[in-house]
Parts: structure tokens; C-alpha cells; sequence
């Protein structure tokens, strides 16, 4: 078992600690975390299918990782035999929530966990599915392994690093692309449909696009609102490939940008880079909040400012969790998200969002293109 892609100890001390002995992860995020990349590609995109959906199930048990399992759709066997999946038991269901049940039960109890206590993802595990657990393993403790699967994700291999690294770059790209290719009268639907043709070019799956243009501060791509003379346009967009995120905000004007703006954006800036400043494996995460704050609260325009910074990776908000009581320290291999906002009635939204892998000695940014003004 050599192509286990996760930190096989890690999991292990995680199980212990939470008393599970068997974790099923059923989300596309965590079944794709632990199979090292695969999911069914019929259901990449969505998984509703007739009166019910695609689920598949990664079953494994503490102390017993050769004993792990894999509950999935028949189908998936042609696909299945031309991967380097390291899960050798492979349990076939029907297509739907019922079936699936069926033989994931049949698994459980095949490994003599019918009275064990098992870790499920609550918030992405149907109810019909649960109820079915339950009622036929009465004598089983079902706990909610969200956050244990969480922190397990939370340091990034070198492999994931890249991997978030490239996603971030091509996000960058897209966006500054749709800059270039907008101009005067532009609605924001146009230059939202834009992001997602520039994504989908360079082989992303395209999440969403927030469009902002002018002074007011509805992001909502829409007909109505246009790009106009003068104005300034952000673009705050989602990318994906091959489970990874990037989350990335940039700002531009059409026109030059009016000394208020520049002010802003420059605010915007120091913001960002205050908080990059601080960051760096084991530093408590309530510093680097503490330190984006401060820098917030000190600008000349800390009236109109919001400030976020957030965990990063196959989920937008993920460990690192931030917040002034938070002491857990970061780890080399976690990657942060900052994000501020200045909201200000005579220029409109403007925003910068970027993000940064931690580093032993600090940290090193990603997606960092056209940070500064895209203008047209």
C-alpha cells in the first residue's frame, strides 16, 4: 500500500482520538481526498440522478487500513480498472441513496463494526441514508466526522501545493482576461460569462463569479448593471480542478481610477500585506487576524472596511479557522486565504482577495497576477 495519499499516522492518531473505528466519507471533496483523485466522472459535475442521486462511500477502519472499502455504482468498474486506486475492495451497488445503503450496511457488518462507533459526514450524508443506518445498526454509535476529515485535509502535501498553485495561477489569468476583454457598457452577466469561458480554456471547472461595477455594491451578475466610464469593476471568482479551490479577487477601473479610489486601493493593499506579513508556521492563527485588524482599523477609511482571512482548500472555508481566541499555531503546508473589502458609496466595492501557502519562514503567495489596478 504505497500509494496511500494521505498522512496514514495522522488519520490514525485523529480516529483514536475521536474514538471512531470507521470513517465514511461520502462528500466528492473527502472521497477524492482520500482516494488520492478519483471520483466517478459521470457525477464530477452533479450527482442527482431519476428520484435520487450518485453516492459513494469510503469506508475505513481504524487500526486496519488494508481492510478499507470502497461502496460505488456498478458503472464505475471500466473507470475503476484504469486507476491506481490503492482500495482494493471495491462493493458494487445500484444507482441510488436505497441500494447503496443496502451494501454499505453489508460492509459494515461484514467487518463486525454493527455495534462499533462510526464516523459519518453529517452535513453531506442524505437522510434517507442515515435513517437507514440507524434503524438497522441500532447498537452502532454514529459520531460526526466532519471536522476529524477537516483536520486531516488542514497541511497540504508538496503534490497538493502544486497543485492549489496552479489552480490559483489559472484563476489569475481568467480574470485578468475578462479585464482585458471588457470595456464601456459592458453588463456584468457579459463579463461574468467571460470568466467562466477564460476558466474553462485553462481547464477549470468554473464555481462562480461576483461582479461588482460602479458605486453601488450589489454583486449579482446582472443585464441591468454596466461598466461605465470612470468606474471601477471587481471581480471576485471561483475555480476548480480536481477538487482544489482558488478564491480570487481583483479590482480594476475603466479609465484612470479617481484619487479616492487610489486611496482605497492602496488601503486595500496594506491590509493584505500586513497580514502576509505576520504569517508563518507557528504563529497562533489569532495573530494573523489580530494583525489584519489592527492594519483595518488604523486606515483613514476603517469606516468602510471588512476584513476576512480563512483556511483554504478543497473547501472555500476550511482549517486553519481563524478568529482572537484561536491559538492552534499554523503548519507549514496550510494555505490562507485575506480578504479585504472597502465598501464606500462614492466609488463602489472594491476588493482584494488572495492567498498564501504558510512556509517554515513565512509564507509564499498564489494567483499573485494583476494584485495591482487592471485598467482599461
Amino acid at each position: 500500500m504505497t500509494n496511500v495519499p494521505f498522512d496514514r499516522r495522522k488519520l490514525e492518531r485523529l480516529l483514536s482520538q475521536s474514538g471512531m473505528d470507521l470513517v465514511l466519507a461520502n462528500s466528492r471533496h473527502n472521497v477524492r481526498y482520500l482516494t488520492g483523485g478519483y471520483y466517478y466522472h459521470f457525477h464530477a459535475v452533479s450527482s442527482r440522478m431519476d428520484h435520487s442521486r450518485y453516492i459513494p462511500f469510503v469506508g475505513i477502519i481504524r487500526g486496519k487500513l488494508p481492510d478499507s472499502f470502497y461502496v460505488c455504482r456498478h458503472e464505475e468498474r471500466d473507470q475503476l480498472a484504469t486507476e491506481d486506486l490503492w482500495i482494493s475492495q471495491c462493493v458494487e451497488a445500484v444507482r441510488g441513496t436505497q441500494p447503496t445503503a443496502e451494501r454499505l450496511i453489508e460492509s459494515i457488518k461484514a467487518h463486525g463494526l454493527a455495534r462499533g462507533t462510526i464516523g459519518v459526514e453529517m452535513p453531506f450524508l442524505p437522510a434517507d441514508i442515515y435513517r437507514a443506518l440507524t434503524e438497522t445498526l441500532p447498537e452502532a454509535r454514529f459520531l460526526d466526522a466532519t471536522a476529524m476529515l477537516e483536520s486531516l485535509r488542514a497541511v497540504k502535501g508538496r503534490a497538493e501545493v502544486e497543485q492549489v498553485r496552479s489552480v490559483y495561477s489559472r484563476a489569475a489569468e481568467s480574470v485578468q482576461a475578462a479585464f482585458s476583454q471588457s470595456g464601456e457598457g459592458d453588463s456584468t452577466s457579459l463579463i461574468e460569462s467571460r470568466v467562466r469561458v477564460e476558466m474553462a480554456k485553462r481547464g477549470l471547472t468554473f464555481l462562480f463569479a461576483l461582479v461588482s461595477a460602479g458605486p453601488g455594491f450589489s454583486r449579482a451578475p446582472s443585464d441591468s448593471d454596466r461598466w461605465e466610464k470612470g468606474q471601477i469593476l471587481h471581480i471576485d471568482a471561483g475555480g476548480e480542478d480536481k477538487g482544489y479551490v482558488a478564491d480570487i479577487c481583483r479590482t480594476g477601473c475603466l479609465g484612470e481610477p479617481s484619487k479616492l479610489a487610489r486611496e482605497l486601493h492602496k488601503a486595500c493593499l496594506a491590509v493584505q500585506d500586513a497580514t502576509r506579513a505576520v504569517i508563518r508556521a507557528g504563529v497562533p492563527a489569532s495573530k494573523v487576524l489580530e494583525a489584519g485588524t489592527r492594519a483595518a482599523e488604523r486606515s483613514e477609511y476603517s469606516d468602510y472596511v471588512r476584513f476576512v482571512v480563512h483556511g483554504t482548500g478543497m473547501v472555500p472555508h476550511e482549517q486553519p479557522r481563524f478568529s482572537l481566541d484561536e491559538q492552534r499555531p499554523l503548519e507549514a503546508g496550510m494555505v490562507v486565504s485575506i480578504e479585504t473589502d472597502f465598501l464606500h458609496p462614492d466609488v463602489g466595492h472594491l476588493k482584494i482577495e488572495e492567498a498564501a501557502v504558510v512556509t517554515r519562514d513565512g509564507s509564499e503567495s498564489l494567483g499573485e497576477l494583476s494584485r495591482q489596478w487592471s485598467i482599461q
